[in-house]
């Protein structure tokens, strides 16, 4: 393990220690101790031009995004959006929405690739696990968190369930509605968690971007 990750990692535990309720927090502690070793090594993408495409990238992307969840709910508070949830719903949202990135209990999301080509041809340092039966991200994210038993409220199922917004066709019919009157959300946390993500992804991926120009 790379002493940083361990330490983004560890950092990541005390978050949840801070915010959860003690009963999540011991469950939250099981889930980390049996992915700890995968958690510190998995990237956030397996491509150099998407975002965070190292080891330990995802434990440095989902740090950012519980930091942008935070920011952009005093953004939204500040323009008269309703703070309809509370910083435990938020933060949890936050730190388990790319779970599903782990991959199951016994096969990782991520392998190294092992084709010199697409990695000098296309950035593609790492390479989906065939192995690992397909199941989109976020609803692998709530079927580990339902294995480990850590119950997961209508709020935070939703934002997770959404996170990757309008990229994913399915989330469609929860961001427009051409119902009149529109169907009513009951929160806004699952816009801010996605877009939290995607300026998270957007500034890894620009920070990528200039690093390398520079």
């Amino acid at each position: 393990m790379a002493t940083d990750a361990v330490d983004q990692l560890q950092k990541m535990l005390k978050i949840a220690q801070d915010n959860f309720s003690p009963e999540r927090v011991d469950k939250v502690e099981n889930l980390f101790a049996c992915f700890a070793d995968r958690m510190v090594a998995a990237p956030a993408s397996g491509k150099v031009h998407y975002h965070n495409c190292y080891p330990g990238g995802y434990l440095d992307h989902v740090h950012n995004v519980i930091a942008g969840v935070l920011q952009v709910t005093k953004t939204m508070k500040a323009m008269n959006v309703e703070i309809d949830f509370t910083m435990e719903e938020a933060i949890f949202a936050a730190m388990f929405h790319d779970l599903g990135k782990l991959g199951s209990l016994t096969e990782p999301y991520y392998l190294p690739n092992k084709s010199q080509w697409h990695i000098d041809n296309r950035g593609e340092l790492y390479s989906m696990n065939p192995d690992l039966p397909f199941m989109k991200v976020p609803d692998r994210a709530l079927q580990l968190l339902n294995h480990f038993g850590i119950e997961v409220n209508p709020k935070e199922w939703k934002a997770i369930l959404i996170s990757d917004g309008l990229y994913s066709e399915g989330n469609k019919p929860y961001f427009m509605s051409y119902q009149y009157p529109p169907q009513t959300f009951h929160t806004n946390l699952h816009y801010i968690v996605h877009f939290a993500d995607h300026i998270s992804t957007i500034g890894e991926r620009d920070q990528h971007r200039l690093g390398a120009s520079g």
